[in-house]
Protein backbone atom coordinates (compact mmCIF):
# COMPACT_ATOMS: atom_id res chain seq x y z
CA UNK A 1 0.00 0.00 0.00
CA UNK A 2 1.54 3.44 -1.10
CA UNK A 3 1.62 5.59 2.10
CA UNK A 4 2.30 8.49 -0.20
CA UNK A 5 -0.54 9.17 -1.71
CA UNK A 6 -2.28 12.27 -1.04
CA UNK A 7 -5.62 13.31 0.43
CA UNK A 8 -7.74 14.94 -1.76
CA UNK A 9 -11.20 14.32 -0.42
CA UNK A 10 -13.34 17.40 0.39
CA UNK A 11 -15.71 16.39 3.33
CA UNK A 12 -19.48 16.90 1.87
CA UNK A 13 -21.19 19.30 4.05
CA UNK A 14 -19.43 19.53 6.84
CA UNK A 15 -20.77 22.75 8.48
CA UNK A 16 -23.73 21.58 8.47
CA UNK A 17 -23.13 18.38 9.91
CA UNK A 18 -21.10 20.63 12.85
CA UNK A 19 -24.36 22.13 13.70
CA UNK A 20 -25.65 19.29 14.83
CA UNK A 21 -23.04 17.79 17.04
CA UNK A 22 -22.84 18.73 21.02
CA UNK A 23 -20.81 21.72 21.70
CA UNK A 24 -21.18 21.33 25.65
CA UNK A 25 -20.44 17.95 26.54
CA UNK A 26 -17.95 14.86 26.12
CA UNK A 27 -19.19 13.07 23.20
CA UNK A 28 -18.67 9.43 21.98
CA UNK A 29 -18.98 9.73 17.97
CA UNK A 30 -18.96 7.24 15.27
CA UNK A 31 -17.53 7.96 11.88
CA UNK A 32 -19.12 4.58 10.00
CA UNK A 33 -17.46 6.35 6.53
CA UNK A 34 -14.29 7.95 7.17
CA UNK A 35 -13.10 7.96 3.53
CA UNK A 36 -10.17 10.74 4.04
CA UNK A 37 -10.87 11.07 7.23
CA UNK A 38 -12.46 14.76 6.68
CA UNK A 39 -15.42 14.63 9.14
CA UNK A 40 -13.38 13.06 11.88
CA UNK A 41 -10.73 15.49 11.82
CA UNK A 42 -13.01 18.38 12.42
CA UNK A 43 -15.27 16.62 15.06
CA UNK A 44 -12.13 15.77 17.04
CA UNK A 45 -10.50 19.29 16.85
CA UNK A 46 -14.06 21.33 17.25
CA UNK A 47 -15.26 19.09 19.48
CA UNK A 48 -15.08 17.71 23.19
CA UNK A 49 -14.53 13.99 21.88
CA UNK A 50 -14.61 11.49 24.41
CA UNK A 51 -14.31 8.25 22.40
CA UNK A 52 -13.99 8.60 18.15
CA UNK A 53 -14.13 5.34 16.74
CA UNK A 54 -14.04 5.12 12.56
CA UNK A 55 -15.13 2.67 10.24
CA UNK A 56 -14.14 1.88 6.19
CA UNK A 57 -14.12 -0.86 4.07
CA UNK A 58 -11.51 0.57 2.02
CA UNK A 59 -7.83 -0.61 3.28
CA UNK A 60 -6.57 2.60 1.88
CA UNK A 61 -8.52 4.50 5.01
CA UNK A 62 -5.81 3.37 7.27
CA UNK A 63 -3.45 6.09 5.78
CA UNK A 64 -5.34 8.65 6.01
CA UNK A 65 -5.79 7.55 10.15
CA UNK A 66 -2.55 7.62 10.47
CA UNK A 67 -1.94 11.26 11.40
CA UNK A 68 -5.25 11.28 13.74
CA UNK A 69 -3.97 8.00 15.57
CA UNK A 70 -0.53 9.68 16.13
CA UNK A 71 -2.52 12.92 17.61
CA UNK A 72 -5.30 11.16 19.33
CA UNK A 73 -3.94 8.27 20.33
CA UNK A 74 -6.67 7.76 23.80
CA UNK A 75 -9.69 9.25 21.84
CA UNK A 76 -9.35 7.92 18.27
CA UNK A 77 -9.07 4.69 16.49
CA UNK A 78 -9.71 2.87 13.30
CA UNK A 79 -10.89 -0.14 12.38
CA UNK A 80 -11.61 -1.87 8.73
CA UNK A 81 -14.43 -3.21 7.81
CA UNK A 82 -18.12 -3.34 6.24
CA UNK A 83 -20.70 -0.69 8.21
CA UNK A 84 -23.28 -3.20 8.30
CA UNK A 85 -21.29 -4.98 11.00
CA UNK A 86 -20.91 -1.58 12.70
CA UNK A 87 -22.12 -3.17 15.70
CA UNK A 88 -18.82 -6.09 15.62
CA UNK A 89 -16.87 -3.80 14.55
CA UNK A 90 -17.54 -1.29 17.37
CA UNK A 91 -17.38 -3.68 19.77
CA UNK A 92 -13.70 -5.26 18.77
CA UNK A 93 -12.62 -2.03 18.90
CA UNK A 94 -13.33 -1.11 22.46
CA UNK A 95 -11.82 -2.04 25.63
CA UNK A 96 -13.35 -3.96 28.18
CA UNK A 97 -14.31 -1.33 30.28
CA UNK A 98 -16.17 0.54 27.23
CA UNK A 99 -17.92 -2.38 26.25
CA UNK A 100 -21.28 -1.04 26.91
CA UNK A 101 -20.53 2.88 25.74
CA UNK A 102 -23.11 4.06 23.53
CA UNK A 103 -22.91 7.43 20.75
CA UNK A 104 -24.31 10.68 20.52
CA UNK A 105 -23.25 10.98 17.06
CA UNK A 106 -23.31 8.45 14.17
CA UNK A 107 -22.74 9.69 10.70
CA UNK A 108 -22.57 7.90 7.73
CA UNK A 109 -21.30 9.93 4.10
CA UNK A 110 -22.73 7.13 1.44
CA UNK A 111 -20.73 8.66 -1.62
CA UNK A 112 -17.32 7.86 -3.09
CA UNK A 113 -14.47 9.58 -1.85
CA UNK A 114 -12.27 11.74 -4.16
CA UNK A 115 -9.65 9.58 -3.23
CA UNK A 116 -11.42 6.54 -4.76
CA UNK A 117 -12.42 8.62 -7.88
CA UNK A 118 -9.23 9.98 -8.20
CA UNK A 119 -7.11 6.71 -8.31
CA UNK A 120 -8.12 5.21 -11.99
CA UNK A 121 -6.50 1.84 -10.72
CA UNK A 122 -10.19 1.20 -8.87
CA UNK A 123 -11.65 2.01 -11.13
CA UNK A 124 -14.36 4.07 -10.12
CA UNK A 125 -14.33 7.21 -12.59
CA UNK A 126 -16.11 7.18 -16.27
CA UNK A 127 -13.21 10.07 -16.69
CA UNK A 128 -10.10 8.06 -15.89
CA UNK A 129 -8.86 5.10 -17.88
CA UNK A 130 -7.98 2.11 -15.70
CA UNK A 131 -9.31 -1.51 -14.99
CA UNK A 132 -12.84 -2.46 -14.72
CA UNK A 133 -12.73 -3.27 -10.80
CA UNK A 134 -15.30 -1.13 -8.65
CA UNK A 135 -14.46 -3.14 -5.02
CA UNK A 136 -14.73 -0.94 -2.54
CA UNK A 137 -13.49 -4.34 -0.14
CA UNK A 138 -13.04 -7.84 -0.26
CA UNK A 139 -16.10 -8.48 -2.68
CA UNK A 140 -15.30 -11.19 -5.01
CA UNK A 141 -16.83 -9.47 -7.83
CA UNK A 142 -15.44 -7.70 -11.02
CA UNK A 143 -17.49 -5.36 -13.00
CA UNK A 144 -15.12 -6.87 -15.91
CA UNK A 145 -17.15 -10.38 -14.75
CA UNK A 146 -20.25 -8.69 -14.99
CA UNK A 147 -19.63 -6.96 -18.22
CA UNK A 148 -17.59 -10.09 -19.63
CA UNK A 149 -19.81 -12.87 -18.20
CA UNK A 150 -23.38 -12.15 -17.20
CA UNK A 151 -25.76 -12.30 -19.65
CA UNK A 152 -27.96 -9.76 -21.25
CA UNK A 153 -31.14 -9.65 -18.87
CA UNK A 154 -28.67 -10.05 -15.94
CA UNK A 155 -26.86 -7.28 -17.05
CA UNK A 156 -30.15 -5.16 -18.21
CA UNK A 157 -31.52 -5.45 -14.74
CA UNK A 158 -28.11 -4.78 -13.33
CA UNK A 159 -28.10 -1.16 -14.69
CA UNK A 160 -31.94 -0.75 -14.41
CA UNK A 161 -32.70 -1.79 -11.14
CA UNK A 162 -29.37 0.17 -9.46
CA UNK A 163 -28.48 2.58 -11.67
CA UNK A 164 -32.18 3.81 -12.68
CA UNK A 165 -30.79 3.89 -16.31
CA UNK A 166 -33.64 4.22 -18.65
CA UNK A 167 -31.29 2.99 -21.46
CA UNK A 168 -30.63 0.02 -19.69
CA UNK A 169 -31.73 -2.60 -22.31
CA UNK A 170 -29.45 -0.92 -25.12
CA UNK A 171 -26.35 -0.88 -23.08
CA UNK A 172 -26.75 -4.32 -22.07
CA UNK A 173 -27.64 -5.28 -25.88
CA UNK A 174 -24.23 -3.55 -26.57
CA UNK A 175 -22.38 -4.93 -24.14
CA UNK A 176 -23.14 -8.18 -25.70
CA UNK A 177 -22.21 -7.27 -28.71
CA UNK A 178 -19.05 -6.17 -28.47
CA UNK A 179 -17.70 -8.58 -26.19
CA UNK A 180 -18.94 -11.09 -28.93
CA UNK A 181 -15.93 -9.00 -30.82
CA UNK A 182 -13.19 -8.22 -28.22
CA UNK A 183 -12.71 -8.53 -24.27
CA UNK A 184 -14.18 -5.29 -22.34
CA UNK A 185 -10.93 -4.79 -20.13
CA UNK A 186 -10.89 -0.83 -19.31
CA UNK A 187 -13.46 1.33 -18.09
CA UNK A 188 -13.07 4.03 -20.83
CA UNK A 189 -14.11 0.96 -23.60
CA UNK A 190 -16.74 0.81 -21.21
CA UNK A 191 -17.89 4.44 -21.57
CA UNK A 192 -17.37 4.13 -25.39
CA UNK A 193 -19.75 1.13 -25.03
CA UNK A 194 -22.43 3.27 -23.20
CA UNK A 195 -21.80 6.72 -25.72
CA UNK A 196 -22.79 4.32 -28.37
CA UNK A 197 -25.84 2.87 -26.81
CA UNK A 198 -27.83 5.88 -25.70
CA UNK A 199 -29.31 8.28 -28.54
CA UNK A 200 -27.79 11.67 -28.50
CA UNK A 201 -25.30 11.14 -25.77
CA UNK A 202 -23.80 14.57 -26.39
CA UNK A 203 -26.62 16.43 -25.79
CA UNK A 204 -26.73 19.03 -23.78
CA UNK A 205 -30.21 17.44 -22.41
CA UNK A 206 -27.79 15.46 -20.51
CA UNK A 207 -26.63 16.72 -17.26
CA UNK A 208 -24.54 14.47 -15.64
CA UNK A 209 -22.29 12.14 -17.86
CA UNK A 210 -24.58 9.15 -19.72
CA UNK A 211 -21.93 6.52 -18.24
CA UNK A 212 -22.79 8.20 -14.48
CA UNK A 213 -25.75 5.39 -14.37
CA UNK A 214 -23.79 2.62 -15.59
CA UNK A 215 -21.20 2.64 -13.21
CA UNK A 216 -23.33 3.45 -10.39
CA UNK A 217 -25.07 0.68 -10.88
CA UNK A 218 -21.97 -1.62 -10.94
CA UNK A 219 -20.57 -0.30 -7.73
CA UNK A 220 -23.58 -0.86 -6.07
CA UNK A 221 -24.55 -4.55 -7.09
CA UNK A 222 -20.49 -5.54 -6.78
CA UNK A 223 -20.43 -3.12 -3.40
CA UNK A 224 -23.65 -5.00 -2.25
CA UNK A 225 -24.47 -1.12 -0.99
CA UNK A 226 -28.05 -0.96 -0.50
CA UNK A 227 -28.23 -4.21 1.66
CA UNK A 228 -25.25 -3.12 3.62
CA UNK A 229 -27.01 0.10 4.52
CA UNK A 230 -30.18 -1.02 5.68
CA UNK A 231 -28.45 -3.39 8.23
CA UNK A 232 -26.04 -0.73 9.15
CA UNK A 233 -28.95 1.43 9.85
CA UNK A 234 -31.10 -1.01 12.21
CA UNK A 235 -27.86 -1.91 13.89
CA UNK A 236 -26.64 2.24 14.59
CA UNK A 237 -30.06 2.63 16.23
CA UNK A 238 -28.99 0.40 18.89
CA UNK A 239 -26.05 1.97 19.16
CA UNK A 240 -27.06 5.60 20.32
CA UNK A 241 -27.33 7.09 23.84
CA UNK A 242 -30.72 8.51 24.44
CA UNK A 243 -31.08 11.96 22.55
CA UNK A 244 -27.94 10.55 20.46
CA UNK A 245 -28.29 11.64 16.69
CA UNK A 246 -27.63 9.55 13.33
CA UNK A 247 -26.93 11.82 10.44
CA UNK A 248 -26.69 9.95 7.10
CA UNK A 249 -25.44 12.12 3.73
CA UNK A 250 -26.87 10.08 0.34
CA UNK A 251 -25.87 11.21 -3.11
CA UNK A 252 -28.59 9.18 -4.92
CA UNK A 253 -32.35 8.04 -4.68
CA UNK A 254 -32.40 4.58 -3.98
CA UNK A 255 -29.82 5.09 -1.10
CA UNK A 256 -31.88 8.29 0.53
CA UNK A 257 -34.99 6.29 -0.06
CA UNK A 258 -33.38 3.48 2.16
CA UNK A 259 -32.45 6.45 5.04
CA UNK A 260 -35.94 8.18 4.56
CA UNK A 261 -38.08 5.17 5.40
CA UNK A 262 -35.91 3.86 7.97
CA UNK A 263 -36.40 7.27 9.53
CA UNK A 264 -40.09 7.17 8.29
CA UNK A 265 -40.88 4.22 10.25
CA UNK A 266 -38.93 4.66 13.40
CA UNK A 267 -40.39 7.67 13.88
CA UNK A 268 -44.01 6.23 13.59
CA UNK A 269 -44.55 8.31 10.49
CA UNK A 270 -46.56 7.13 8.02
CA UNK A 271 -44.91 7.86 4.29
CA UNK A 272 -45.82 6.11 0.41
CA UNK A 273 -42.77 3.61 -0.76
CA UNK A 274 -44.25 4.94 -4.03
CA UNK A 275 -46.60 7.35 -4.53
CA UNK A 276 -48.80 4.78 -6.49
CA UNK A 277 -49.59 2.84 -3.46
CA UNK A 278 -51.20 3.65 -0.19
CA UNK A 279 -49.84 4.74 2.71
CA UNK A 280 -47.75 2.76 4.92
CA UNK A 281 -48.75 2.49 8.61
CA UNK A 282 -45.92 2.01 11.53
CA UNK A 283 -45.69 -1.34 13.10
CA UNK A 284 -43.46 -1.67 16.09
CA UNK A 285 -42.19 0.42 18.47
CA UNK A 286 -41.41 4.85 17.91
CA UNK A 287 -37.56 5.20 18.53
CA UNK A 288 -36.10 7.78 16.56
CA UNK A 289 -37.56 11.68 16.35
CA UNK A 290 -37.21 12.96 12.54
CA UNK A 291 -34.68 16.08 12.80
CA UNK A 292 -34.99 17.25 9.52
CA UNK A 293 -38.36 16.98 7.89
CA UNK A 294 -36.99 17.17 4.62
CA UNK A 295 -33.32 16.69 3.46
CA UNK A 296 -30.69 19.59 3.57
CA UNK A 297 -28.92 20.24 1.10
CA UNK A 298 -25.38 21.92 0.50
CA UNK A 299 -25.13 25.64 0.14
CA UNK A 300 -24.22 27.50 -2.60
CA UNK A 301 -20.56 28.39 -1.63
CA UNK A 302 -19.80 24.71 -0.93
CA UNK A 303 -21.05 23.89 -4.66
CA UNK A 304 -18.51 26.34 -5.99
CA UNK A 305 -15.66 24.48 -3.82
CA UNK A 306 -16.72 21.50 -4.70
CA UNK A 307 -19.18 20.45 -7.25
CA UNK A 308 -18.88 16.70 -6.58
CA UNK A 309 -21.59 17.55 -3.50
CA UNK A 310 -24.58 19.10 -5.69
CA UNK A 311 -26.67 15.87 -4.87
CA UNK A 312 -26.22 15.14 -1.61
CA UNK A 313 -28.66 15.14 1.18
CA UNK A 314 -28.42 15.34 4.59
CA UNK A 315 -31.33 13.70 6.80
CA UNK A 316 -30.82 13.82 10.78
CA UNK A 317 -32.87 11.46 13.33
CA UNK A 318 -32.39 11.33 17.04
CA UNK A 319 -32.91 8.38 19.56
CA UNK A 320 -35.76 8.84 21.63
CA UNK A 321 -35.58 8.39 25.91
CA UNK A 322 -37.34 5.33 26.29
Amino acid sequence: MNNKIKNKHIPVMLEQIVEFIPKDKKINVIDATFGGGGYSHSILKLCKVNKLVAIDRDPISKIFAKDLENKYQQKFNLVNGCFSDIDKLIEKSLSNKNNLLKFDIIIFDLGLSSNQLNDSTRGFSFEKDGPLDMRMGNSNILASDIVNKYSQKTIEDIIYNYGEERYAKKIAKRIIEHRKVDFIKTTLDLVKIINKSIPLYNSKKFKINPASRTFQALRIFINDELNELKKALEKSEKLLAPKGKLLVVSFQSLEDKIVKDCFNHKSGKQWRSSRHYPELKHEGPITLKLITKKPLRPKTKELDINPRSRSAKLRVAEKLCL
